[in-house]
């Protein structure tokens, strides 16, 4: 077994990916996959060598994580090298389907390696490299600095170079990056930040998104999809009309027309959607492997039901500011803000809107050898709705992506259409109020569905200090989990978890509090608002 070298704080991130695991554990959702075509006269062994000084230059890449006492931790292993034997396929394309299978193979964060590799012959002079890594040790951009890492390593591979020689020490790890982002919250660093979101949003609605089906008790979280087109000229024409309002860029004219539409579709003004943030704003990050990305909310109010071209300027400022303050972690940022918790859904938002999430270039050469990136896409989604876009110039193309548990193949296929039609209306008049504007899959879906829309349980409208004495050995049991996890002396069964203290690491440590006594806590109902009677009246 590899040797253990040091144990470290985890980050953030890593933190929120370890709980998710324990929520819904064996799931392959939160993998990351590249499948490397490549073309010309191989030499496995320059491969072999190239990938595994990868993996010994980055230490996140061969790190797992754990729970010691109370906190999540990394722990590196030491360096080893790579095993890579060679496979073949009669095709690429069933090399493709190979990698993808490979692909969803799920991850053992615990266990590790959290990095695995095959190369698959298809041809004298083609080959498929795939490359799965867990998010938790690496992001899109990760991806890129694999690649760019591993072409010109490969190619002094190839000509016996010392390979520790060729690339640049590192300045910084992974792991530098997860204690300095605690240190800069310890010592109030980001208070400033918080205290930006905190008004931001105060009184933030939670609307349930109208769903076609009544959420499974385990999601599968397949999707069901449909094409999306921004046309250049009709970005570039709303682009021109917001001049006055400083510098609107393609995104924030899709994500100011996606706003209309899940504000017409939810019949909610109050929309928030999340951005991703690449989260690397020290230089010396740039070149790192590692999760860095973050989820920073925009809220958009569309109350006054004001013209197309107020929405396109609140949406830009509203960017900025989110940017300007996106250094505080996403699930910190929901335990500061005491934001309610449903089982089975992200708090705060549902939906994303992201462009350019991926830094593979579209072909390289190393030593002879074609490299063609094709990113190996899971089926499987991370919110109820995410919108994928990718821009060329004023033109954003791209796909909506919905969860299949949820929602049907029409309801995608009206999402898309109604983004275009939103689009395109505000193009031709952009003075049109955001009620005024074409929406089919308001106009057309809304009203019908309105009686099954799925609505969240509501929370206990109980104060969150109101006693209440353990009338059963379960709700005792819990009591005792309860006062030792949250650090109090007494709780009442009618207090609320969060209310009362706890966050989502507390609420995993009842669960395994509970195992180790021979209790089964359902998850997902623990990771919710929750109360000591709400609880035991489960089990």
């Amino acid at each position: 077994m590899t040797e253990d070298l040091y144990v470290l704080p985890a980050s953030y991130g890593q933190q929120r990916l370890w709980l998710l695991e324990q929520i819904d554990p064996d799931t392959p959702l939160y993998n990351e996959a590249v499948g490397l075509r490549l073309r010309g006269p191989l030499d496995t062994a320059a491969l072999t060598a190239a990938m595994s000084e990868v993996v010994a230059r980055h230490e996140v890449l061969r790190s797992v994580l754990e729970l010691e006492g109370a906190e999540v931790v990394q722990v590196v292993r030491e360096a080893e090298p790579l095993a890579l034997p060679v496979h073949e396929a009669d095709s690429h394309e069933l090399a493709l389907a190979q990698a993808r299978e490979l692909a969803a193979v799920p991850f053992d964060l615990g266990r590790g390696p959290l990095v695995r590799c095959r190369l698959t012959r298809t041809g004298p002079d083609d080959h498929l490299f795939t490359v799965v890594v867990h998010h938790a040790v690496a992001d899109g951009w990760s991806l890129g600095v694999l690649l760019a890492e591993l072409t010109a390593l490969y190619t002094e591979a190839v000509r016996g170079t010392d390979l520790s020689t060729v690339l640049p020490e590192l300045a910084v790890q992974y792991a530098d990056f997860a204690a300095w982002q605690k240190e800069r919250l310890d010592t109030g660093e980001l208070d400033g930040q918080l205290d930006h979101w905190r008004e931001r949003l105060a009184g933030v609605a939670q609307p349930a998104l109208p769903t076609d089906r009544v959420p499974a008790a385990a999601p599968e979280r397949g999707t069901v999809r449909a094409p999306l087109r921004l046309p250049a000229a009709m970005v570039r024409q709303l682009r021109a009309v917001a001049g006055d309002t400083g510098d609107v860029t393609p995104f924030m004219v899709a994500l100011a027309a996606y706003a209309v539409v899940l504000a017409r579709w939810t019949r909610s003004p109050d929309v928030v959607v999340g951005l991703p943030f690449a989260g690397r704003g020290q230089e010396e990050l740039e070149s790192l492997v590692g999760f860095f990305v973050n989820t920073v909310p925009v809220r958009v109010d569309l109350s006054a039901d004001p013209e197309f071209t107020a929405v396109l300027g609140q949406v830009r400022g509203r960017c900025v500011d989110a940017y300007g303050n996106a250094d505080v972690p996403f699930e910190l940022l929901v335990e500061t803000l005491k934001l309610p918790r449903r089982s089975g859904r992200t708090p705060l938002t549902q939906t994303m809107l992201a462009v350019n999430n991926t830094w593979l270039p579209d072909r390289a050469e190393a030593a002879g050898v074609t490299i063609e990136p094709t990113t190996l896409l899971q089926e499987r989604a991370h919110f109820e709705i995410t919108v994928d876009l990718d821009g060329d110039g004023d033109e954003l193309t791209g796909a909506v992506v919905l969860q299949a548990d949820l929602f049907t193949q029409e309801t995608a296929d009206l999402l898309a259409r109604s983004v275009t039609a939103v689009l395109r209306g505000a193009a031709m008049a952009p003075g049109t109020k955001v009620s005024a504007l074409p929406c089919p899959l308001a106009d057309e879906r809304a009203a019908a569905r309105e009686e099954e829309a799925v609505t969240a349980p509501a929370t206990s409208m109980r104060p969150a200090g109101q006693a209440g004495a353990p009338r059963s050995a379960t709700e005792i049991m819990l009591a005792r989990l309860w006062t030792e996890v949250l650090e109090r002396d007494t709780v009442g069964v009618h207090e609320e978890f969060y209310a009362a203290g706890g966050n989502s690491l507390r609420a995993v440590r009842v669960v395994m509090r509970a195992r180790e006594q021979g209790v089964e806590l359902p998850m997902e109902r623990v990771l919710g608002e929750h109360t000591i009677r709400e609880l035991a009246e489960l089990l």
